[in-house]
């Protein structure tokens, strides 16, 4: 009994110990994302290099005139007018040509050569973007998605472009928004946000659709006229 007693006890501290253990690992982990989201935070995600018309950033509720050269941050949020355009090349030397009438926030962008990792996140409210991203082979980690109201595009390592339409007309089937992703090198996923585990792989000059909470589309070889009217303001 004293026996059974003294291996109970035993067994208490060591789950005790256990817990102290898990807690305080846990807690590093946090610890350690938190610094490196902060210090993400602190550098400039990228930098403009080219710019036409009329170009604005929002940052921290504040709207001003974005200029050639200006550095870009995480959470900013950039608005080109009709006929502006401009450029932004990123800290691992990727590049958003961003078209006329776009709005879009660089909601996450991690770049840390040391750890072997770069993460990218775009949320485009409207309009369009092309993403030439930057092949870091060596990288453990080199997510790059842009994300609208309806859909995920998801690259590592190539040339895309992905479109978004929230207000179609009344009478248009897709009322939740309309993406339109185009792959022009090598491949992308794209993903429903309703259904992320119906994804669809598209291959160079393939495009596919997600028209409100649907799946993409299946993918298909986009037509001439096609690239031509989606490439415009992206060259």
């Amino acid at each position: 009994m004293q026996k059974t007693l003294v291996l109970f006890r035993r067994s208490i501290i060591d789950g005790r110990i256990a817990a102290r253990v898990f807690f305080y690992a846990a807690a590093t982990v946090a610890f350690l994302f938190a610094a490196l989201q902060v210090w993400a935070e602190s550098k400039p995600a990228g930098r403009v290099e080219i710019l036409r018309g009329s170009v604005t950033f929002e940052r921290a509720g504040k709207l001003e005139a974005l200029k050639a050269g200006d550095p870009v941050f995480i959470k900013d949020r950039v608005i080109t007018g009709p006929e502006s355009a401009a450029e932004i090349v990123f800290a691992d030397k990727s590049r958003m040509k961003i078209a006329a009438d776009t709005d879009l926030e660089i909601t996450e962008y991690v770049y840390n050569p040391a750890e072997k990792i770069r993460e990218g996140l775009i949320s485009l409210i409207s309009g369009k973007a092309r993403f030439i991203v930057e092949d870091l082979q060596e990288f453990n980690d080199k997510r790059f998605r842009v994300q609208t109201t309806t859909a995920i595009v998801g690259s590592r390592d190539t040339d895309f472009i992905v479109a978004y339409d929230p207000e179609l007309p009344r009478e248009e089937v897709c009322r939740e928004g309309l993406a339109a992703a185009l792959c022009l090198e090598n491949s992308i996923i794209v993903l429903g946000v309703e259904f992320p585990e119906k994804p669809a792989l598209l291959t160079a000059n393939m495009i596919s659709q997600v028209c409100g909470p649907n799946f993409p589309t299946p993918p298909r070889f986009a037509t001439p006229a096609e690239l031509t009217r989606i490439m415009a303001g992206l060259d």
